[in-house]
């Protein structure tokens, strides 16, 4: 190595290290876990929100009968389960969602959780719905349906906006360039378009909100390389978007934010805002992980913390956190005072069933 690229090497040491430091400040994160899911094979694509005080996670694929290489079938699951505050196990509702769905947008607003699109086994879907727990049943009424179907989008809560960026309107179609708003406050006059974000359309985006705006990390597509073929490209760049409402029309403006280090393609949605300022990303696929395309061989999801300040637009590792292999495909809820990754995927085909929680520890007060 030259002069001239260890002493760019040592910079960006220096750099990471300072940003690591500046976005952890002094709030070491706390790991928990949750009673696991009662399907032992975990699934990726869940649903999830709270209403009511209750945990639900719902829906999502697996592979029940054997992995993909040994001729096993995916399969969409219907079921809902209910975990409450203290309990040990999670109860299965006779409430089911309408069909096998998966892959889709959860979020909670004023103890309803909605459900955006998503995919069967077969195609995609348009239909949102609108899920709520009281005496005893989850109530479940249909929304306003997407402008048309839509799946391995991301999305995310910003005040009443919900917004969906990206995503596949069909199995075997291209990555969408698309993003579309309901005002949760107003959910009967339905979806409407907003300006797409200043980049090339993608599928499994990370998405998060803070301070009233909404960000857009990474996500993948196709490209042809030099040979004519195509193969997985995994984007590195990031987007903010300002919604701003004159009368009841939404519109806004997007920005471009600092490239990530590396890809997070189809890491957990939404990001998690760890002690409300600092996004946490543990998970997703980067450019090289993309690269194996045997899945019995494949190294699994890097566990590696990366962490994002709004703020300041700067990146950082968090150096010697590494947690077990991580996640992708997957929802994160906010449930007394955490944010929870619920089941996911670890390896292609094969998921986890474990709820994992994090936080930022609680500083002690001096006497």
């Amino acid at each position: 190595m030259n002069t001239t690229n260890k002493l760019i090497s040592m910079i960006g040491l220096i750099v990471t290290t300072m940003i690591t430091y500046e976005t952890r400040a002094q709030e070491p994160i706390v790991w928990s876990e949750l009673p696991p899911l009662p399907d032992t094979a975990g699934r990726a694509g869940m649903f999830a929100g709270v209403s009511q005080g209750r945990l639900f996670s719902m829906g999502g694929a697996n592979f029940p009968d054997g992995y993909p290489w040994e001729g096993g079938r995916k399969k969409w699951h219907n079921d809902i389960f209910m975990l409450e505050a203290g309990a040990n196990q999670w109860r299965q509702l006779a409430d089911v969602l309408p069909g096998g769905l998966a892959y889709g947008v959860s979020v909670s607003y004023k103890d309803c959780i909605f459900l955006v699109g998503g995919s069967t086994a077969t195609l995609h879907s348009d239909e949102t719905w609108l899920l709520r727990w009281g005496n005893g049943i989850l109530d479940m009424e249909a929304g306003p349906r997407l402008p048309h179907p839509l799946a391995n989008m991301a999305g995310t809560r910003v005040g009443s906006l919900l917004i969906v960026v990206g995503g596949m309107d069909k199995p075997d179609g291209a990555p969408l360039l698309c993003c579309y708003g309901l005002d949760l406050d107003a959910p009967d006059n339905g979806w409407f378009a907003l300006p797409e974000w200043p980049g090339e359309g993608r599928i499994f985006p990370v998405t998060g909100s803070f301070a009233g705006k909404f960000y857009l990390f990474s996500g993948e597509n196709k490209k042809r390389n030099a040979v004519g073929l195509d193969q997985r490209h995994i984007f590195q760049d990031a987007f903010c978007f300002a919604p701003a409402k004159t009368g009841n029309r939404w519109s806004g403006e997007w920005h471009r934010l600092s490239d990530l280090p590396v890809g997070m393609s189809a890491g957990a949605n939404p990001a998690p805002l760890v002690a409300g300022r600092a996004f946490l990303f543990w998970g997703g696929v980067d450019r090289l992980t993309a690269l194996h395309s045997v899945p019995q061989a494949h190294p699994g999801i890097g566990g590696e913390l990366l962490w994002y300040n709004p703020e300041t637009d700067r990146w950082g590792y968090d150096e010697g956190m590494e947690r077990e292999p991580g996640r992708v495909t997957l929802p994160t809820v906010n449930w007394n005072g955490r944010t929870y990754y619920i089941s996911g995927e670890v390896k292609p085909g094969i998921r986890t069933n474990r709820i994992t929680g994090v936080t930022a520890e609680k500083k002690q007060q001096k006497p």
